[in-house]
C-alpha cells in the first residue's frame, strides 16, 4: 500500500503568506472597506491565492 506524503517547505509558506497578504491589501485599494461583504470576499480570495501558491510551490 502506497503512503502519500506531502513535503513541507519553509519558502513555500513564507511565499503563501507573503502573497495573501499582499493581494488582500491590493483588493482593499481597489474595492475600498465601504462593504463588509467586499472586506470578506476579498479575504477569501486572498486566502485561496495564498493556499494556492503554497501547494503549487511544493
Amino acid at each position: 500500500m502506497a503512503t502519500t506524503h506531502v513535503k513541507r517547505s519553509m519558502p513555500s509558506l513564507i511565499g503563501g503568506i507573503f502573497t495573501g497578504i499582499v493581494v488582500f491589501v491590493l483588493w482593499l485599494l481597489l474595492f475600498g472597506t465601504a462593504s463588509i461583504g467586499m472586506v470578506v470576499l476579498g479575504a477569501v480570495v486572498a486566502a485561496a491565492l495564498g493556499a494556492w501558491i503554497r501547494l503549487a510551490d511544493l
